[in-house]
């Protein structure tokens, strides 16, 4: 027979190979042409963002000022989970486990580092588990529900338990909770570590959960299992939750900034540092420096909203004669919020064994649902860094998959269009890569000979991530990228790094990965690596609103200095998985996946003794599903 007679599967299965060759090959010259578009540019502008850290000792009169001693220690910490059904059950599961080591720095700048090796003996960890009927998931994962335009939850839609399972965030929100929980402890304890490492991006988590936890989206009376619950005697209530979100920045810098949305949150601190929690309206427009009709026309409406109140919020203040006054029950909302988080995740990871899921994941029999691990999320982190302002704790957040694109999208063309900085992409359209790294990646590969590892990117603030040229390209103005809204700033800064090349090849370098970290009063807010911009906040051009970012272009960075010298005496040549990333984070991955193995093989006995058991053998037949029975039939088949 000819070709033409083959098989119907046969001819399917060879035309859908041949269209995925073909995709494959458009694809790779596709990604090799907007190479290509990328030539030239580190002369012409890159050169200028890129800056090589040769191999140098420490800065001791920095170390000596930053963290006033010389043997720090560290800690990474990394996070695992596994979500799995066992009949009508589903088992959530997530831990975040840390290693540690010191890190001691002799008078001529020499390093050494020194790694706990005990760490399944010695390691600090935390972990949960969950397991719920399937027909409850929603019940807790408020991710899997679907809303109208107006934000309410649509109860007639169902979903099969297959989609269920594999849709639920639950044990990815519980795992955010445990890497942050446990980074809260190691910052917050009588002996903080004097470096913290985590595999996360903390700007865009704060970003998302502060996002996530908005009124607006939520209806917290019935999707929120902490409301009510009470502290010290005290409910905690809507308002407490909607003003914790926004209660974070550090005066000394200046921030949050009295503008956009952050004004009254501003406000509010101001008063809770105030003694007697009171001051005047000119006194309030001395300290935020406000100035100017419409600024000051700004602050009244904010104080007037303030003292009535907000959809769900109440009011936070009273006015007494020409003093705004913050209520009683208000003043204390930090040192509450602490004690939320306390007891909450304090019982939710618990060690004791006595401690049942339903006091884990229960508040006066409510569900604490993903909502609440959203919210417990961003407070553990507004916690962790209020502490290491205070101690003078280094936190770094590091990432080694990105496919973040802010540098080419929001970073250069906002510093070009103020005027700051001259060179960007933007000419070449679609010419080029469209991630950060992968731009990154090939520029050190064709400049490896004028680019020596390690280099790292000049660090830029992270709000730049919200920051666009004005909508309507009014000279000198910028927009937010989002609703015209512009994250906190200087509070992260962000930058790409890259560690090491192989000594038999040039060409052979490791990925480029980023890191972003937390911003010090005294180090990061010299003028010279400041720059202020103008936002069109509310479309009114002649009075913006300044929005003051940190950018270290062409500027000395000590701290940035110190990270990178310390990743390369973190990183290692010799061993693949290490190469280019970080041992502490990397230990800590090893220990996480181990305890993934040890619960995994839990969760597949269980299931086998419940199968076993002749008392419940009736039972589990109906209770499995017809996917499971099949299954069961086809693998029995299979090795009989």
């Amino acid at each position: 027979m000819g070709d033409d007679d083959s098989s119907f599967i046969g001819r399917r299965l060879k035309h859908t190979g041949d269209l995925l060759l073909g995709g494959a090959k458009k694809q790779v010259v596709d990604y090799k042409l907007k190479f290509d578009g990328l030539k030239g540019t580190y002369d012409d502008f890159l050169s200028k963002l890129l800056i090589p850290y040769t191999p140098k000792m420490f800065d001791v009169s920095f170390i000596d000022q930053f963290f006033g001693k010389r043997s720090l220690s560290f800690a990474g910490v990394d996070g695992t989970v596994l979500k799995e059904d066992v009949f009508d059950l589903v088992v959530f599961f997530a831990g975040a486990y840390s290693a540690h080591g010191k890190i001691e720095f002799d008078s001529k700048g020499h390093a050494s580092i020194v790694y706990d090796e005990k760490y399944l003996e010695k390691g600090v960890g935390v972990s949960s588990v969950l397991p719920v009927y399937i027909n409850e998931v929603p019940l807790i994962d408020q991710t899997l529900l679907v809303r109208d335009e107006e934000g309410h939850a649509d109860d007639s839609i169902t979903f099969t338990d297959a989609w269920v399972v594999d849709n639920s965030a639950f044990a990815d929100y519980l795992m955010g909770l445990a890497e942050f929980y446990l980074g809260y402890q190691l910052v917050c304890s009588e002996n903080p570590v004097d470096i913290l490492l985590i595999d996360r991006v903390f700007s865009s988590e704060i970003a998302s959960f502060y996002a996530e936890t908005s009124d607006f989206r939520l209806n917290l009376d019935h999707e929120c299992g902490l409301i009510g619950h009470k502290i010290d005697g005290r409910p905690f209530t809507k308002t407490e939750w909607i003003f914790a979100r926004k209660l974070f920045g550090n005066l000394k810098m200046g921030t949050p900034a009295p503008r956009g949305e952050f004004l009254f949150p501003r406000i509010v601190m101001e008063l809770i540092k105030e003694p007697g929690n009171s001051l005047t309206r000119d006194e309030l427009a001395e300290k935020l420096g406000l100035n100017g009709e419409f600024h000051l026309s700004r602050l009244d409406k904010e104080l007037e909203k303030g003292i009535r109140g907000s959809g769900d919020a109440e009011g936070l203040i009273i006015r007494k004669d020409q003093h705004f006054v913050l209520k009683p029950q208000y003043r204390d909302i930090k040192d509450r919020i602490r004690k939320l988080v306390d007891e909450v995740c304090g019982r939710m990871f618990s060690g004791d064994p006595k401690v049942s899921y339903d006091d884990r994941f229960k508040v006066d029999g409510r569900w604490i649902t993903t909502n609440d691990l959203a919210f417990l999320s961003l407070a553990s982190l507004y916690l962790s860094i209020e502490s290491c302002w205070k101690n003078k704790t280094l936190l770094v957040g590091v990432a080694k998959d990105t496919s973040a694109r802010d540098l080419k999208r929001q970073v250069l063309p906002v510093l070009n269009y103020v005027g700051r900085f001259k060179g960007t992409f933007s000419g070449k359209g679609q010419d080029t890569p469209d991630t950060d790294r992968m731009i990154l990646q090939w520029v050190s590969l064709h400049e490896k000979e004028q680019l020596a590892v390690p280099w790292a990117t000049v660090e830029y603030d992270t709000a730049f991530k919200t920051i666009v040229p004005h909508f309507e390209r009014k000279p000198g103005l910028v927009s937010g990228a989002r609703r015209n809204q512009i994250s906190l700033e200087k509070t992260f800064t962000k930058s790409y790094f890259q560690l090491c090349q192989a000594a038999s090849d040039k060409k052979l370098r490791s990925n480029v990965l980023l890191y972003d970290r937390l911003i010090y009063p005294d180090f990061d807010e010299n003028e010279s690596n400041l720059l202020t911009l103008h936002h069109d906040y509310q479309n009114r051009p002649e009075s913006p609103e300044l929005v003051q970012v940190v950018f270290y272009e062409g500027v000395d960075n000590q701290i940035q200095s110190f990270i990178i010298s310390m990743f390369e005496e973190m990183t290692s040549k010799s061993i693949p998985e290490l190469f280019g990333h970080l041992k502490p984070l990397y230990i800590a991955d090893k220990v996480a996946k181990y305890y993934w193995s040890q619960f995994k093989g839990m969760v597949d006995s269980t299931g086998t003794w419940l199968i076993n058991r002749s008392d419940l053998r009736e039972f589990l037949f109906y209770l499995s599903s017809f996917r499971e029975r099949r299954s069961s039939v086809e693998q029995s088949r299979r090795y009989s």
